[in-house]
């Protein structure tokens, strides 16, 4: 099965070819010292006597750690994202998501789609970025038309070391950065598709919930989640 990739007007194909290789997660250091000193003993003759010191010098377990909170109410899905499900109303959409995450980074407002230079359903669309997560809006999708709606998202990839906002995830604790073998272990029925001359390889839950990978093998991490269908459907 050939994956349909969301194609937002910033540039997905961009970002994937910027991604790293390795799991967004928080860095644990660690370190342990344990000295110890003995001067054995010593006997002389005149009379006889017996000198032992000892000393041990001990430093105890040092740990730092540094962890993100991952963000509540922004659960990733086939149906919509959070609270809100696709074919909501736009304004009542991008005020949930502020109420959470605040003001957007970007907007767009209201365009032509031909505006953005690609295939994008309806007569106006829109864009809304909050950071690695991005809204697409029409008023005219698979779901429902007439209506200015939130048709569909994007979650990725990283633009820094850890994605923002942080730990958006699908049923079961699946996010950017997991493994292929962690998705597999939760959805088995997954696909996981080879890069092909669309996009790079690419994974398939449901319709409407893919995504995009490093790679293919076990090891290989999520960078991006597609939910819903908008522009190049």
């Amino acid at each position: 099965m050939k994956i349909r990739p969301l194609i937002v007007a910033f540039g997905i194909c961009a970002l994937l070819a910027s991604c790293s290789n390795s799991r967004i997660s928080g860095g644990n250091t660690s370190s342990s010292v344990a000295t110890s000193t003995s001067v054995t003993p010593s006997t002389t003759t005149q009379p006889p006597a017996t000198t032992s010191t000892s000393t041990t010098v001990d430093t105890s377990l040092t740990t730092t750690t540094s962890t993100i909170p991952a963000v509540l109410g922004l659960d990733l899905s086939a149906d919509g994202l959070g609270g809100e499900s696709f074919g909501a109303e736009s304004n009542g959409v991008i005020a949930y998501v502020e109420s959470i995450l605040g003001s957007p980074t970007h907007d767009t407002g209201w365009i032509d789609p031909a505006a953005t230079g690609l295939a994008c359903p309806g007569t106006e669309v829109r864009h809304v970025t909050w950071g690695d997560l991005a809204l697409f809006f029409t008023d005219e999708s698979s779901v429902t038309s007439g209506l200015r709606h939130f048709a569909a998202y994007t979650y990725g990839p990283s633009a820094g070391p850890f994605i923002n906002p942080f730990g958006l995830s699908v049923a079961g604790g699946i996010s950017v950065g997991d493994t292929v073998d962690e998705l597999l272990a939760v959805y088995p029925d997954a696909l996981v598709n080879d890069g092909d001359e669309l996009g790079g390889p690419s994974f398939y839950i449901v319709d409407g919930l893919v995504g995009f990978l490093t790679g293919v093998s076990g090891s290989d991490t999520i960078t991006t989640f597609v939910g819903g269908f908008g522009c190049g459907e």
